[in-house]
């Protein structure tokens, strides 16, 4: 792996390789100034009774000893940038890349037992608005942008928030000249345990982002990745490699519909042909999400729901087996399988970023007393093209194919079941479109357009004189709640008693309100404002207009939308 970081603002830690006989000269350099020293030393002693009364070679003396001093200060400044000399003899870092006020170096990294360590992250500020309350941190759960039958829907939602702040390590070691070691962590505070809340303490647990080991051989172009990272269906920069990845530079910490990415543990293999093209295995970490029937058209004589309306497709957490007791677990049987090959070409002044993957899965549930399982998955591809070469970029990417919803931003269900009880998985769409503008060294201006798309599978059966429906996405399920407001204060006449909720009525009323697609426009912004010896601070203002569309059914056609305004005020110390 390339000695370097990056974060998902794009912060880059670089690290070079100073010259192998780097340290030979440092001690050659101390030698002649160890010598010089004791010789101009001898001689102002010797001389110094024949000279004591001439004022001017006094004043030269003086400052021959500033001279002296100038030139140890500046062997102590060649001393901070080679002090990341290894074993070997090799110089793998660069490090007094900033001065302070009086032109002092100071380096920028930390060595112990031959390992360089490269802090990183960053303090955050940051607020979102919304037009419908969601109730959501800086993430947005665009498959949850509410229906009209939601009373919270029916106001906007604004919030601080410092849980994307991060803190990061990167430690890189050297083998040998030709073999190089790895490991880097990341972490934010956006995970929520069950005592999690806002009302007084506001406090929130420390989130594993990323958490793994990565070892290059450089005479066999072979890279190994082990632990938690951004899943080889993430689009990437250049190659394949792990700090390359292309985040969107949104505020908004779930990114856009159309963005495929996750981030799980995984054992990954690439092999490069020589730093052009890349081909990758990974075996990554599996989940499943399912979305349940709708509830039906009423006044349909015979007809029933599937006879096994619930197969068995999650088990809840063991007490004391380290996950939360309250969440459920699909029922995985092996990861998920992804191979990805890139390509970077360079035409004329550029080079462009290829890249294309395909995705394996296992669906499994438990019905009849047997075990169901079902293979899906799908293929992806993506391209980045620098149209004008630091000042503008374009890139597209996407995925196509069935159960792989929890792979896009908007978080679409990954299947439900048929009617022999066995994993149904939905096929799905997603594509995402950008452009930045690099209009200055210290502001970008990006803009972005994407959506997840799913295709409707109802499903049909026959059993005597009853009708047997189920699927996704099937015109018989009942949408006629969907936009009426559960508030018992403006509850129907008909139906008395009722009682405040945030969900749909029930009866004649339910709301099936199954997606279809969500889409999303955004644009934003980011400017530095300092860079130095101090770190750097930047902000960042982010729009976006989001729609959620539902399945057609019995009534209307739902349709949902969020609108949202976010700001970030970062300061990277490192």
């Amino acid at each position: 792996m390339k000695k370097s970081f990056k974060q998902n603002d794009r912060l880059n830690v670089a690290a070079g390789c100073g010259p192998a006989g780097a340290p030979a000269r440092l001690r050659t350099r101390r030698w002649l100034a160890v010598s010089s020293s004791v010789a101009l030393a001898a001689a102002m002693t010797w001389s110094a009774p024949v000279l004591a009364s001439d004022a001017e070679t006094l004043a030269e003396i003086r400052a021959l000893k500033a001279k002296l001093h100038k030139l140890e200060h500046r062997l102590d400044e060649q001393a901070q940038t080679q002090r990341g000399v290894d074993r070997s003899g090799r110089a793998p870092v660069e490090t007094a890349v900033v001065k302070d006020g009086d032109g002092r170096l100071w380096p920028d990294k930390f060595f112990y037992k031959g390992i360089t360590i490269t802090p990183g992250g960053f303090i955050a500020l940051e607020n979102v608005w919304r037009s419908h309350w969601i109730g959501a941190d800086v993430n947005t759960p665009f498959q949850n942008i509410p229906y009209g039958f939601g009373a919270t829907g029916h106001t906007n939602e604004f919030r601080f928030s410092a849980r994307q702040s991060r803190l990061a390590m990167l430690a890189q070691g050297d083998i040998n000249p030709t073999t190089h070691i790895s490991a880097y962590v990341e972490t934010d505070f956006l995970g929520a345990g069950q005592t999690a809340n806002s009302n007084e303490s506001n406090s929130y647990n420390l989130r594993v982002r990323h958490l793994y080991t990565n070892v290059d051989w450089d005479d066999f172009g072979l890279h190994l990745l082990a632990g938690q990272s951004w899943s080889l269906t993430t689009m990437n920069t250049s190659g394949v490699k792990p700090d390359s990845v292309n985040p969107p530079a949104t505020i908004d910490a779930q990114y856009v519909p159309g963005f495929v990415w996750a981030r799980q543990p995984q054992l990954r293999l690439v092999k490069d042909f020589g730093k052009r093209f890349w081909i990758a295995f990974s075996a990554e970490g599996a989940a499943n999400t399912f979305a349940g029937y709708g509830a039906l058209q009423p006044g349909l004589p015979g007809t029933t729901t599937l006879p096994l309306q619930n197969p068995i497709l999650f088990g809840q957490a063991a007490g004391g087996g380290l996950f939360n007791a309250v969440n459920s677990y699909s029922l995985n049987r092996m990861p998920d399988m992804v191979t990805k090959a890139a390509w970077d070409p360079t035409f004329a002044d550029r080079t462009i970023h290829v890249e294309g993957f395909g995705l394996l899965r296992d669906f499994t549930d438990r019905a009849y007393f047997g075990n169901h399982s079902v293979w899906a998955g799908g293929f992806g591809a993506g391209v980045i093209v620098p149209v004008v070469p630091k000042l503008l970029d374009i890139q597209v990417s996407g995925m196509t194919g069935r159960g792989i919803g929890r792979y896009g931003s908007a978080q679409m269900s990954d299947a439900t079941w048929s009617a022999t009880g066995a994993p149904l998985p939905i096929h799905q769409r997603m594509l995402l479109v950008g452009a930045t503008v690099h209009a200055t060294p210290q502001t970008d201006i990006y803009a972005l357009a994407g959506g997840e798309f799913a295709a409707a599978n109802p499903q049909y059966a026959k059993y005597g004189s009853s009708l047997v429906i189920g699927g996704y996405g099937n015109p018989f399920f009942n949408n006629m709640g969907c936009d009426i407001e559960n508030d018992a204060l403006t509850a129907l006449p008909f139906l008395s008693g009722g009682t405040a909720l945030n969900g749909a009525y029930g009866g004649n009323l339910a709301c099936s309100g199954q997606i279809r697609a969500v889409r999303q426009i955004t644009g934003g912004i980011w400017h530095t404002f300092y860079q130095g010896p101090f770190g750097k601070l930047k902000a960042g203002a982010q729009y976006s207009h989001t729609v959620k569309d539902a399945f057609p059914g019995w009534g209307p056609t739902p349709k949902a939308s969020e609108d949202m305004v976010l700001t970030s005020i970062r300061y990277y110390p490192f």
